[in-house]
């Protein structure tokens, strides 16, 4: 509880944490509660775009400092944009909290992906759709931080070197 009374933003990270719970806990139980497709769809669905507001609008902001967002201009085009603190405003930014917010994107993501492939080795090609809707909502926030963060980005480039000379030994012996 000290930590958590420790934090500058509690009310962020508990909301960042507790939609993606939510709509990952729901999506497993969904059928122990209701044998009606369309509740269990409506209900995910509104729970993941709650929390893909909440990242987008309020804990990316207050977690970790960053800020996306797409603009179609007057020709059609897309255009993607990024803010992110500058060094001053990144050193307020508490550690726990950005590591929550990192962990709990990232594996957010991956837990769309675990269950979007048992959907399709059971043929529940309806529950398919709706993860792909959570992989859709999840990856686009994921790539628009990712995109806004340097560190992220430095992180992702070392994790690739590492795999690639981890792949070369390996392929050497």
């Amino acid at each position: 509880w000290r930590r958590f009374a420790a934090m500058r933003n509690p009310c962020a990270l508990g909301s960042h944490v507790a939609f993606k719970s939510a709509a990952a806990v729901t999506y497993i139980l969904c059928e122990f509660f209701s044998k009606s497709f369309v509740i269990n769809f409506v209900v995910v669905v509104t729970l993941l775009a709650c929390d893909f507001w909440v990242v987008k609008n309020v804990s990316g902001r207050f977690l970790v400092g960053l800020r996306w967002w797409h603009e179609v201009q007057e020709d059609g085009s897309g255009e993607w944009r990024f803010e992110s603190l500058d060094e001053e405003g990144q050193k307020t930014i508490d550690n726990f909290e950005k590591r929550v917010f990192w962990w709990s994107t990232y594996l957010t993501t991956a837990i769309w992906v675990l269950f979007g492939i048992v959907s399709f080795f059971r043929l529940e090609l309806e529950y398919l759709i709706l993860v792909l809707i959570a992989l859709a909502m999840s990856t686009s926030n994921l790539v628009g931080y990712v995109k806004a963060s340097r560190d992220q980005r430095k992180n992702i480039g070392s994790f690739m070197d590492r795999m690639k000379t981890a792949v070369a030994v390996k392929s050497l012996f």
